[in-house]
């Protein structure tokens, strides 16, 4: 069923057909995502891995920002955080500036299970596309590069070199 906007009997336009094919594969890449936390024998949720990844992306935050990031209530934030850091992956600080703020950032550990989710699913993403048959690549790549772009979203070099600093050092 599409959630398009078009009546069932009009002709649907490539935007909408573009649109399914991208929710679906939303799906698809959300799925990996959780399976490989399991393969990986993680006791994180998808919520809490989304977390990360943003700290990666955007590395140390404060509370009240990665809450926003997130859409969530900053007690939320502080929940998570709380649990992440009984795991080792994330660190919260104070800075000298503002003693009352807290930071939250990643450690190398939680840089680590990033990294390694990452390239595992990037792994599923490659066989997947082999399997697919996809003509050119290369200009389905870049398409999905300007949505990424139109979504404010690093491109996947930029993502790399955010994750290298992304961590809290001790």
């Amino acid at each position: 069923m599409s959630l398009s906007t078009e009546s069932p009997g009009s002709t649907v336009s490539g935007v909408n057909v573009l649109v399914d094919g991208l929710s679906a594969l939303a799906r698809v890449l959300v799925g990996m995502t959780a399976h490989t936390l399991t393969r990986l024998d993680v006791d994180i949720t998808l919520p809490q891995y989304r977390m990360l990844v943003l700290l990666v992306s955007n590395g140390p935050r404060r509370t009240v920002d990665l809450a926003a990031d997130l859409g969530v209530h900053p007690s939320t934030v502080t929940r998570t955080s709380d649990r992440l850091i009984r795991r080792g992956l994330v660190r919260r600080e104070h800075r000298e500036q503002d003693r009352r703020v807290a930071w939250v950032g990643l450690t190398s550990e939680g840089c680590a299970l990033v990294a390694a989710v990452t390239r595992q699913r990037a792994g599923e993403i490659r066989a997947l596309v082999e399997s697919a048959g996809v003509g050119d690549p290369r200009s389905l790549a870049s398409a999905l590069q300007a949505l990424v772009a139109a979504s404010g979203e690093a491109p996947e070099a930029q993502w790399w070199d955010r994750w290298a600093r992304s961590a809290i050092r001790p």
